[in-house]
């Protein structure tokens, strides 16, 4: 069985983006990186489809400078 990740926390956000965890939490409370609660909870759970819109928004912006 193969079980496909889709919600990381910000721990693993950011080691996925070479980030620290406090850069990932700057990104969530800019708006720059869509992220959720689940009621009743601390963490921050950051949807895979967040990440790989993140990711297209900084490429489109480095495209714009070339």
């Amino acid at each position: 069985m193969i079980i496909n990740k889709v919600v990381f926390y910000a721990s693993e956000a950011a080691a996925m983006l070479g980030y620290s965890t406090h850069t990932i939490y700057h990104l969530i409370h800019t708006g720059q990186l869509q992220a959720f609660r689940d009621k009743g909870r601390k963490t921050w759970r950051i949807p895979e489809r967040s990440i790989v819109a993140y990711l297209n928004t900084r490429m489109a912006q480095l495209d714009d400078i070339e």
